[in-house]
């Protein structure tokens, strides 16, 4: 068994809750790191990272820490890496403090557990498409970043493929690399101001190299082009470098958790944030129960969905909703996707059409 022990990083770089956003900047750049854990006398109390500012419309260098960071569930030592991927998965977070007896002893990531899938060996023997998310978001290389970084927010993305005008993938922008440049240009995270005398940069002035994998090659051959090259996402291409679907730090931790022990079913949301609790209540109940027509199926028994909400505003006020859909179950991972002006409808729909897959699936049988 391996657990978050063996695999976390043990020489923390902190911050403090009197601390400003400047110093969380400076240190993430100078230490190359993305996570931070906020200590306040000597106990962890939150989280900062890239991510979280840059959701920020609009946030000063010089605001303190204790107003912006977020608290994060810890972890001990000995915890299966498993178990902490389903924590991360469940909670939405890319890094969790590790702690022991109130005292912090180091921190975990995303990029840690999935560095840690080649001691997996049922993961590590998967083939790209295995696992891979279809229907990818990409970014044009002459869009403004401007709104590439919009985009990214919405879709709460923290690194998106760029193609060309033929649509062949050229490159990568990751949150990180805008977040700085965002700060370093007005002083604050605000979009649209950091070049208020100049032309607004492109997509392809900050874009760094791809990481790019066929379909049909290893996940081991994925996770060492990530550690070489410190990516956070591998896109999957066909010969002609046309993208075909990505893989990311999720993707793979979601693997590692279905081959856990564990028998819950996990289901993870992403991308609109609704202010109504209510309306999660509502979308879970509706997953919920085709969840269960579907674990009737044999050998299909979900044990994870991942639905990514996005929302267009149209003309009158109006929204219309599109969701996109992964499902693992015990025997494949299944993908679509659903619109509609009702996002209860628009679940409904896509869960409607996981549960004619799987069926389809058992009278081929």
């Amino acid at each position: 068994m391996v657990t978050v022990g063996d695999i976390m990083t043990k020489n923390v770089i902190t911050l403090s809750t009197e601390d400003l956003v400047s110093t969380a900047i400076s240190k993430m750049s100078d230490h190359r790191v993305h996570h931070i854990p906020v200590l306040e006398n000597g106990k962890y109390v939150g989280m900062i990272d890239y991510n979280l500012l840059f959701k920020r419309s609009s946030l000063s260098v010089t605001t303190k820490i204790r107003t912006i960071m977020e608290k994060t569930p810890s972890v001990s030592p000995g915890l299966d890496v498993s178990e902490a991927a389903r924590i991360m998965i469940d909670t939405g977070q890319r890094a969790l403090p590790v702690a022991e007896r109130g005292k912090l002893k180091g921190i975990v990531t995303s990029t840690d557990i999935v560095h840690s899938v080649n001691s997996i060996s049922q993961v590590a023997e998967l083939t790209a498409s295995d696992i891979m998310s279809g229907d990818p978001i990409t970014v044009k290389e002459d869009d403004e970043l401007d709104e590439a970084a919009k985009k990214m927010k919405d879709l709460d993305e923290i690194t998106i493929p760029v193609t060309d005008k033929n649509g062949k993938v050229t490159g990568m922008i990751n949150i990180n690399d805008i977040s700085r440049l965002l700060l370093k240009e007005g002083g604050r995270m605000h979009q649209g101001q950091y070049y208020r005398n100049r032309s607004k940069p492109l997509v392809k002035d900050v874009m760094v190299p791809a990481l790019t994998i066929m379909p049909d090659a290893k996940i081991s051959s994925c996770m060492e082009g990530m550690i070489k090259s410190d990516a956070r996402v591998c896109t999957v291409v066909d010969k002609n470098s046309i993208p075909q679907g990505i893989i990311s730090h999720s993707d793979i931790m979601q693997e590692i958790v279905k081959g856990s022990s564990v028998e819950s079913v996990l289901v993870n949301l992403s991308g609109v944030r609704f202010d109504d609790p209510e309306i999660y209540e509502n979308i879970y109940s509706i997953i919920q129960k085709s969840v269960k027509t579907i674990a009737r199926f044999r050998r299909m028994k979900p044990l994870l969905v991942n639905l990514h909400i996005e929302e267009y505003k149209q003309q009158g006020g109006e929204q219309k909703y599109s969701v996109r859909g992964k499902m693992i179950t015990e025997s494949k991972t299944l993908f679509t996707r659903a619109w509609d002006w009702n996002i209860f409808k628009a679940v409904k729909d896509l869960m409607t059409q996981f549960e004619n897959m799987t069926e389809k699936t058992k009278i081929r049988r």
